[in-house]
């Protein structure tokens, strides 16, 4: 994503924010507000928006132990969900995300 995103002279980490969870070997992309509604299912990802709430790191957390920024979390820009989806079909993380995992670490707003 970095190679995507990035303009110019850009620093290194242009990549919109990452989060980086070692202790579950996951990755959260932001990605813009609605983009749940479009994204369809997807075998190596989920992508989550209403009801569903994530528990961002500290902004100053940039390296574990716990979940930190990967990339930082910027005012200026948010992963471009096309690109995601087809660096995602390209390279094929694993393990692919399931229900029951995803709940462990979303809560449902009320």
């Amino acid at each position: 994503m970095d190679g995507i995103q990035r303009v110019g002279n850009e620093r290194a980490d242009a990549c919109g924010p990452v989060i980086e969870d070692p202790h579950r070997s996951w990755l959260a992309w932001l990605v813009p507000p609605g983009t749940s509604d479009q994204w369809g299912p997807h075998r190596y990802a989920t992508c989550l928006g209403r009801p569903h709430s994530i528990a961002f790191p500290p902004i100053t957390a940039t390296e574990p132990p716990g979940p930190y920024w990967l990339r930082p979390c910027r005012g200026d820009r948010l992963v471009p969900p096309a690109a995601l989806r087809q660096l995602l079909d390209q390279f094929r993380p694993g393990p692919a995300p399931h229900e029951a995992v995803l709940s462990s670490m979303l809560s449902t707003i009320s």
